[in-house]
């Protein structure tokens, strides 16, 4: 058998990596930029109160926690402190058999908060970097009795931990939540689904009213704001595993990489990038068990993934162009085309 020389392999390898390259995020320096977080834990204060004090000690909860009371009543169906049943019904909630047993199983998932503010004191530094006019929230946990994931007001940004257990909790089981859900509701994705929040929270996809520029729902605009989430969230966390920023298995970002072209093909030559159907639009962007219109190998949201390598090759070919320029640019025609786009 004839041998190949170990030089052609190099050039190979040299052109595959030139070839990855104008797709890469840059390296921002974050000396002077110091940000400390401390996490407070509402749902030990909360659970470890005495439930006959809890009309003495609301006032002190308030104190600590602000607003962020107001707003974890209005999640978990109980009003708000001005309600007069505010305090019978929180007692009710942290004598409950069930969020006991909760309490205590976020205890053992999460005995402290170290290794999550150690990632977002990175990660909010990247944010200060990019955005020095914004504030860095104060970060609290909680337990919301499987309500939400994520509670992010105005200068706080609430984690529900009994929304991140792991599936092997049993819980999430017994509530009925999908598998495919359930696969990302682990600790690791805390940060990842925070930063996601955030970029949609701060930059949503229609402009503000005083924008002149006019922006229809449509399936390609919605997969290019998409990817400019996906890289707003690879800017705040750029030593993240693709497939936790992505909620992939490694299989599913492996196809995603191996299908782009077809993909990309599908949805030109059945006439979907510009479908303003509501129900399309959610089948090729929302989560599910695979994205309609693909093979069942697909992850749910693949559409999005060709949304986040589109705004990469337009940040690639317009290297003059910040992250906050990127988020504050709603002309999503502007960004495809300019993009230069062409998967094989």
């Amino acid at each position: 058998m004839r041998k190949i020389p170990i030089l052609f392999f190099l050039v190979l390898f040299m052109f595959a990596g030139l070839a990855g390259c104008h797709r890469q995020q840059p390296h921002v320096k974050l000396s002077g930029i110091k940000v400390n977080i401390g996490i407070k834990r509402f749902e030990q204060d909360l659970f470890t109160l005495s439930a006959d004090s809890l009309e003495e000690s609301l006032p002190v909860l308030m104190d600590k926690y602000g607003m962020f009371v107001s707003r974890f009543g209005q999640v978990i169906h109980i009003g708000t402190p001005d309600d007069p049943e505010f305090v019978n019904n929180l007692r009710r909630f942290t004598k409950d058999t069930l969020m006991r047993e909760v309490y205590e199983k976020v205890l053992q998932v999460f005995p402290n908060t170290s290794t999550l503010e150690k990632t977002f004191e990175k990660s909010f530094r990247f944010y200060r970097y990019y955005f020095p006019e914004k504030e860095v929230p104060e970060i609290i946990t909680c337990m919301t009795g499987f309500n939400v994931s994520l509670l992010l007001d105005e200068g706080f940004l609430g984690i529900s931990l009994d929304r991140y257990l792991g599936s092997e909790a049993g819980y999430y089981d017994q509530l009925g939540i999908p598998h495919y859900m359930q696969r990302k509701m682990v600790p690791e994705k805390i940060p990842s689904d925070c930063f996601y929040d955030i970029g949609q929270t701060e930059f949503p996809f229609f402009p503000p009213p005083e924008d002149s520029i006019k922006v229809r729902k449509n399936v390609i605009n919605q997969m290019i704001y998409e990817g400019k989430l996906l890289y707003f969230l690879r800017s705040m966390m750029p030593r993240e595993k693709e497939e936790i920023l992505l909620g992939f298995t490694s299989d599913q970002l492996k196809w995603c990489r191996m299908n782009e072209g077809r993909m990309w093909a599908y949805l030109i030559e059945n006439n979907l990038l510009f479908s303003t159907d509501y129900l399309t639009i959610n089948k090729l962007t929302r989560d599910a068990p695979f994205t309609s219109f693909f093979p069942q190998e697909s992850p749910g949201k693949a559409a999005n993934w060709i949304g986040w390598q589109i705004v990469k090759d337009y940040m690639s070919s317009h290297s003059q162009v910040t992250l906050k320029e990127l988020m504050n640019n709603y002309n999503y025609q502007e960004i495809l085309d300019e993009s230069g786009y062409s998967p094989e």
